[in-house]
């Protein structure tokens, strides 16, 4: 099984949770590939092989959206719909919550467009709050190892 991680990103903190990811998950798949969202097309970034799967770990910009880097992917969903049924994906937001309403809604709103497309989503999102202090990097490594687990029972 292989597993593309979408990265959106301002200040690249996504990015890191998302080699920590790739690292803690490298004896788990196949094949990891890591992909800063605006460098591909919808078709790219969604249409992926039946043995593969994707993780969308974002952060969240300005007032509760998406990074701009991962804006022309999630207005392309929304102006170009299609069925994503076979689609199958887990989630990673980060926020801080000290900006309350939208506390990490850049990742809720690409999972629930996603969602509204079809695809489903494994396991419950990891959302990351910046103001809590944890270290985010390994309780994504930790998340991501159990949520390929269920990946794996999704599969079976």
């Amino acid at each position: 099984m292989r597993l593309k991680v979408i990265v959106g990103t301002f200040s690249d903190n996504a990015w890191y949770v998302a080699k920590a990811v790739e690292a803690a998950l490298a004896s788990q798949t196949e094949h990891t590939e890591l992909v800063m969202a605006s460098a591909q097309t919808l078709a790219e970034v969604l249409e992926v092989p039946q043995d593969m799967r994707v993780l969308i770990c974002t952060s969240t910009h300005g007032s509760g959206d998406v990074p701009e880097n991962l804006q022309p992917l999630y207005a392309d969903l929304g102006t170009r719909p299609r069925y994503l049924g076979g689609l199958r994906y887990g989630v990673i937001a980060l926020g801080d919550s000290f900006y309350g309403d939208t506390f990490a809604m850049g990742g809720k709103q690409f999972d629930a467009r996603l969602a509204d497309l079809g695809a489903t989503r494994i396991g419950e999102p990891l959302i990351l709050d910046a103001s809590d202090g944890q270290d985010a990097e390994a309780l994504a490594a930790q998340w991501a190892l159990q949520w390929w687990q269920l990946v794996q029972q999704d599969a079976g």
